[in-house]
């Protein structure tokens, strides 16, 4: 790992903070969802383990560099370009997308048990009772703008 430059460190922290930044910016806009997530085992938890996934990536990121750094790779240009985009692409698939996965799990899960904790919608029988309520409902809010009187044209 001695052999990395800084190109190569800005790489790996760009790797392993992926999950960090992508915390923040899920924060930043659903901030509704960041306390509720937080504040369960399970979704504190699952943010946990895709921090940890993300530090572990860039530490095999780093390592995968530094394997690279052999002279017989760094003479070749594609052999270099293969194995950077390979060892990312690995990193990625293994470390970065269950830990983007992990991330929302927990606000799903929250999610989830906010709504099945919500009552049930009554059903609505049909199109033209629930237009004949809103009306009713409009006319009661709003006497001076639609008149009592009017009613909707059909059979009654």
């Amino acid at each position: 790992m001695d052999r990395l430059n800084a190109r190569h460190w800005g790489l790996v922290a760009i790797l392993a903070s992926g999950p960090f930044v992508l915390a923040f910016v899920l924060g930043a806009t659903a901030p509704e969802l960041l306390q509720p997530v937080l504040g369960t085992p399970l979704g504190g938890l699952s943010w946990g383990l895709a921090t940890l996934l993300g530090i572990i990536g860039g530490a095999l990121f780093a390592r995968i560099l530094a394997a690279l750094q052999r002279p017989r790779i760094q003479a070749s240009p594609p052999l270099r370009f293969l194995g950077t985009v390979g060892g990312a692409s690995a990193v990625v698939a293994l470390c970065i997308v269950p830990a983007v996965a992990l991330l929302l799990v927990g606000p799903g899960w929250v999610l989830q048990q906010h709504l099945e904790s919500l009552p049930v919608a009554p059903t609505v029988s049909s199109l033209k009772t629930s237009a004949e309520d809103l009306l009713g409902q409009a006319r009661r809010a709003y006497p001076h703008r639609l008149p009592l009187s009017l009613l909707l044209p059909g059979p009654h």
